[in-house]
Formats: C-alpha cells, sequence, structure tokens
C-alpha cells in the first residue's frame, strides 16, 4: 500500500495523527491506574509493586526512545514508528494473559519500549517540517488533540473494569488502539525525502557523535531538565494518587476518574492558552509562566498536608489541577525551546530529550515508593522536589536565553 507523502497532509491533520500516536503513551499509563488496587490483589502482589509498573514502563520508554530516535535518523521516521507500535501491540496482547507481578513488569518494558519507539518520532517529524514558534504551534496542537487520551483514560479503565470483564480488558483495549495506530501509521504517516543509510560501523559512530552534540549545548539542557522534572512532577501524582485518592479519601474507582479528569481539563486549558499566547509571546517567556504556577501550586500543596495531615479534599483537588495543568505550559514550550539548538539530528537530539525524560521521572518515581509510609506526605513533598530541581538547571544552565 502506497503512503500519504507530506504534501497531502495539512498541518492539522498530520497534528491529528501524531497526537494519535503520542496517545500510546497515556492509554497504557493512566487506564489501569483505578485498577491497581485490584490488580494487586489478583496478582497476590503488594499495590506497591504494582505502582512500580509505572516506573519500569518509563524505563522502557526511556530505550525505546534512545534506540527509536537513532534509527529513525537512519532508517526514516515512519518506519521506526511503524515497528514500535507493532511491538507495543504484541506486549499488551501477552499482558491480557498475565499471571504474575514479575510477568507483568518484564512485558510492561517491552510494551512501553515500543511506545518510546513509536512517539520518538513524533518531535523529530514536526522538526522535519516545522522551525521556531510554527513548531511550538505544532506540538501545542497535538496536546491539544491528546489531551483526549489522559482524559478519558482513567474513565475508560474504571468502566472496562467493573463491566467488561475485570483489569485484564483495559489491556485487550490496548492491544485493539495499538491495531489503530498500526493502521494509520501504515497508510498515512509522512516522511521528510532522504536516502536510508545502512547500518555499519560508520553509521553507529554517527549515532554516538550525534548524541554527544547534544550536550555541546549546555543552553538546550536546561530546557530538557525542566521538561524532565515537570515531567517527574506529574509522574509521582501518577504514581501516588491512587493511594492517596482512594484509600485516605475513600474515592471509588469512578470517582477517581473524575479527580484525576480535572487536571487535564485544566491542562487543556493552559494548552489553549498556550496556543493563543504564541502568537504574540515568544515559547520561553510562556514557559517561565507555567513554571511559576506549578512551584506554587506544589509549595501550597505540600504546606497544607503538612499542616494537616489530611486537609479537605477540594484543597488537595484544587492545587493539583493547577499543578498537573501547568504542564501545558510547560511541555511543549521547553520542547520547542529544546529543540530550536537543532537543526541537524533532530531524532537523535528528541531520542536524548525522551529518555533523559523518563529516566529521571522513572527515578523519581522508585524514589517515591521507596519512600512510601503509608500517609499522604510523600506526594506532595516528592513534587515539590521535582519542580525546584527543574528550576535550578533551568536557572544554571539556561538564563542566558533570556539575555539574547
Amino acid at each position: 500500500m502506497e503512503h500519504t507523502s507530506p504534501n497531502t497532509l495539512s498541518p492539522k491533520k498530520l497534528a491529528a495523527l501524531l497526537a494519535v500516536l503520542a496517545a500510546l503513551m497515556p492509554f497504557a499509563t493512566d487506564m489501569y491506574l483505578p485498577a491497581i488496587p485490584i490488580m494487586a490483589d489478583a496478582l497476590s502482589a503488594n499495590i506497591h509493586r504494582i505502582e512500580q509498573s509505572l516506573s519500569s514502563f518509563l524505563f522502557g520508554c526511556a530505550i525505546g526512545q534512545l534506540l527509536g530516535g537513532a534509527l529513525s535518523d537512519l532508517k526514516g521516521r515512519r518506519s521506526i514508528a511503524l515497528l514500535g507500535a507493532i511491538i507495543y501491540l504484541i506486549a499488551s496482547i501477552i499482558m491480557m494473559r498475565t499471571d504474575s507481578i514479575d510477568a507483568l513488569l518484564f512485558w510492561r518494558m517491552v510494551q512501553a519500549a515500543g511506545a518510546g519507539i513509536a512517539t520518538v518520532t513524533i518531535g523529530a517529524t514536526v522538526r522535519d517540517f516545522f522551525q521556531g514558534r510554527e513548531a511550538a504551534k505544532m506540538f501545542t496542537t497535538i496536546g491539544i488533540i491528546m489531551m483526549a487520551a489522559p482524559l478519558a483514560a482513567p474513565m475508560l479503565g474504571a468502566i472496562l473494569l467493573e463491566q467488561f470483564g475485570g483489569w485484564r480488558s483495559i489491556f485487550a483495549f490496548l492491544a485493539a488502539y495499538g491495531v489503530l495506530v498500526c493502521v494509520l501509521l501504515w497508510r498515512f504517516m509522512p516522511q521528510k525525502p532522504f536516502t536510508p543509510q545502512p547500518l555499519n560501523y560508520h553509521v553507529f559512530a554517527d549515532i554516538v557523535r550525534n548524541f554527544a552534540q547534544v550536550f555541546r549545548q549546555p543552553e538546550a539542557l536546561g530546557f530538557l531538565f525542566m521538561q524532565a522534572f515537570c515531567f517527574s512532577s506529574m509522574f509521582v501524582f501518577l504514581t501516588e494518587s491512587s493511594f492517596v485518592y482512594m484509600e485516605h479519601y475513600g474515592l471509588n474507582p469512578r470517582q477517581y476518574a473524575w479527580a484525576f479528569g480535572a487536571n487535564i481539563i485544566t491542562m487543556m486549558l493552559f494548552n489553549r492558552i498556550t496556543a493563543y499566547r504564541l502568537r504574540t509571546t515568544d515559547a520561553k517567556n510562556i514557559l517561565l509562566s507555567g513554571v511559576a504556577i506549578q512551584f506554587i501550586c506544589n509549595l501550597c500543596l505540600a504546606v497544607a498536608v503538612w499542616t494537616w495531615h489530611l486537609p479537605p479534599f477540594f484543597i488537595i483537588l484544587i492545587f493539583m489541577m493547577f499543578s498537573v495543568g501547568s504542564a501545558g505550559l510547560i511541555s511543549s514550550n521547553a520542547m520547542a525551546c529544546y529543540m530550536g539548538y537543532f537543526h541537524k539530528g533532530g531524532g537523535s537530539a528528541n531520542a536524548v530529550l525522551g529518555v533523559s525524560q523518563f529516566v529521571i521521572a522513572a527515578g523519581v518515581g522508585w524514589l517515591t515508593t521507596y519512600l512510601h509510609n503509608g500517609t499522604a506526605y510523600v506526594m506532595p513533598s516528592m513534587m515539590l522536589a521535582s519542580t525546584l530541581f527543574g528550576i535550578a538547571l533551568l536557572w544554571l544552565l539556561s538564563r542566558r536565553a533570556w539575555q539574547n
């Protein structure tokens, strides 16, 4: 079957296609959050072992992005994205019949590697066809469209859990979605004309040089770390929220899904604000406003929990909405600022960004589960620490970006 050339897809259609591809990640991470306590019982595992599957997923994503970014520069975005989607599909099918926590952790890593290989091509594809403010607009449009996935994922997971065969039906849905993504990539994924390169010693040397080039741009690294620690703050919420919301505040799976969705609605709002402000404002200045919002909200959350232990739920919900939602002001703008430093080797640069983001967030997630003591203190404290690390590194490495 002949695939569509880049010229036949409008920017909006391309953004929609890449958003469908990007949704592999939130579906895989968010759909099973309401099922974590039930999965722990079904697999005879401690609930925190199930929570660790989120971190194992991010480690798998990091491996996949490292491989996928480099290979997409050599073999093209379309073929590598399709390879990753196929791996994701196979792992999802196998997890439908998983009966042990060790098998779950392993196949989650394989599934994540496939997702990482596929989704790392998104930033590189945008970089192939767009630059500067136009690239930021594309990232923002992709973010706005794909927000439907994390918004719907927990609620859909709760419905599948309660009415369509329990937690295994969640992985059946992920397999079906993998089929859809494979078909769409095969038919519509655009690719910038290039000459594929063979895999040999010289090629791998070029890959190492491309990765090394990223670390010769310290100003770019500040944006990389800000993106990574912003994601880490949100990942702490993903890791601990089902425990805090369902165990401490007594929410059922559907109530948890609604509370989770409130964060995504705020993120969608901030994405729209980003899209509007990009008409007149540089991405790096919008980024600063998002960083300020996340810091203030995480500080208020930590103070509230450490003062009252379990403050009224609406206080937690409101500050969490704006903390997690601030990613709508941070992520696309940090990515656009970072990618603007790399006019060549966009796939490798995007892979370094993805790997750093997932490795750092996975490490923060593992530390969060290690520090878990059955109280609500750990979640806001780790979220605040993540934001503070991001701010410190952004200031140390990238402050000159605002002086130019």
